[in-house]
């Protein structure tokens, strides 16, 4: 009985004339079917009865109005959007700052903003949307200068609008929809969500800088001063009485011998699932690239960030963190490059092209050891701790992180089982 039904879905939803679809798609717009019904009434009241005139009369005034108040509206409305912020991370509540200056006597009603975000209308059929796809304006008035806050938490990571936020009008019969391209648009960067990965990271060795010998700012080590606690500091190093004294946060600053580079390497190749498992996955192995980057920035540590194998950053202090956050919005949801494993990686314990010593390698893949592809609910997390430096130790780990459990809790118990065996060497 399913199956007889799948057929006759099929057959009834076939196109049996696909070259005749360009002149019957105007009757898919209700537009369509008031001027057939206007042509229907003229012949009535030509041939039949004089009463078809009254009813073609009456539809040629709704034709009138339902097509001429949207287009006069979209022509008088000068319109503005810009965000309250232009960075904000995936899931963060934050609203745009939409301007309408009304040029017309007369309220306009109906308005909508659309195409500002391409993945909402996607995200809505699984009644998780919270992007903003399309918002509509009640009523603004005639002669006036408004601006409005529109909620907006976006989804996914990317710079928005992907593509040219229009304004659109179907007031008052929805017949018809005039749009009309918004006269400036500020777009907004969303980056990766974070992780909150509290474990620390043990990587040193005393290579030379490029400033020369020295001591670098590290976990361990003598004491240098005080400083404002960040995110990923660990508790141990909060200076007790000087936050008491000035009410914040406030962490000691010690220095160790010069950091090596450390490697962090993204595979952006698509796991097994559907479409929408296939977008999830690569989603979170963003983010936990992104929480790395994070941990390796508070902790000062030097690291060269990894896409594809192909090298895209170095990251060193604050303005690296915004570099590669702006490279892992850039990524494609639906991971369109497979990642050539082969490519852009160097040796652990030696020194890449640059003569700087690689203290290790993190990688985040789709893939397990074997190159085979993992589904949909888990991701390999590798770490290859090596270098020549002091404290370096040859040591491999690898975890596969299941994305329906506490990713959180899972990196960091790899985080200590590396710095555990690191320490202990």
């Amino acid at each position: 009985m399913r199956a007889i039904k799948q057929d006759w879905f099929r057959w009834a939803n076939h196109d049996f004339c696909p070259g005749l679809n360009r002149y019957v798609y105007w009757l898919k717009e209700p537009v369509g079917w008031f001027i057939l019904a206007t042509l229907c009434s003229l012949l009535v009241g030509a041939f039949l009865s004089p009463l078809g005139w009254t009813v073609a009369m009456g539809l040629i005034g709704i034709l009138i109005l339902g097509l001429g108040f949207p287009w006069i509206a979209t022509k008088a409305i000068y319109c503005e959007l810009a965000p309250h912020r232009t960075e904000v991370h995936e899931g963060e509540s934050s609203h745009l700052i939409l301007q309408v200056t009304n040029r017309l006597p007369f309220p306009v009603m109906g308005l909508m903003i659309e195409g500002w975000d391409s993945t909402s209308e996607e995200s809505s059929l699984s009644g998780t949307d919270k992007s903003l796809g399309s918002v509509g304006l009640a009523r603004v008035p005639g002669w006036s200068k408004a601006s409005y806050r529109l909620p907006y938490v976006p989804l996914y990571r990317g710079r928005y609008p992907k593509g040219q936020p229009k304004i659109a009008c179907s007031f008052p019969f929805g017949i018809w929809t005039a749009r009309r391209s918004l006269h400036k648009v500020q777009p907004v960067t969303v980056w990766p969500l974070l992780i909150p990965v509290q474990g620390s990271v043990e990587v040193s060795g005393n290579k030379r800088a490029e400033s020369g010998f020295g001591q670098r700012v590290s976990t361990t080590g003598d004491f240098l001063g005080t400083r404002d606690f960040r995110q990923g500091d660990s508790l141990k190093s909060i200076h007790w009485v000087q936050s008491a004294r000035l009410d914040q946060w406030i962490v000691c600053e010690r220095g160790g011998p010069q950091r090596e580079t450390l490697e962090l390497c993204l595979d952006t190749g698509t796991s097994l699932g559907t479409k929408e498992e296939r977008r999830e996955n690569l989603a979170w192995r963003v983010r936990i690239a992104a929480s790395l980057v994070e941990i390796l920035i508070a902790h000062h540590i030097p690291f060269r960030l990894f896409i594809d194998g192909e090298p895209r950053a170095v990251g060193l202090g604050g303005q690296a963190r915004e570099a590669c956050f702006d490279l892992l919005a850039e990524i494609d949801l639906d991971g369109s490059n497979p990642c050539d494993r082969n490519s852009g990686r160097t040796t652990v314990g030696h020194r890449n092209k640059n003569g700087q010593g690689v203290a290790g390698r993190w990688s985040i893949h789709a893939t397990g050891a074997d190159g085979a592809q993992l589904d949909a609910h888990h991701v390999r997390l590798s770490v290859e701790q090596g270098g020549t430096g002091i404290r370096a130790v040859d040591q491999s780990h690898e975890r596969l992180v299941h994305l329906d459990e506490d990713i959180a809790t899972q990196v960091n118990y790899l985080l200590m089982e590396v710095n555990r065996e690191t320490c202990s060497a």
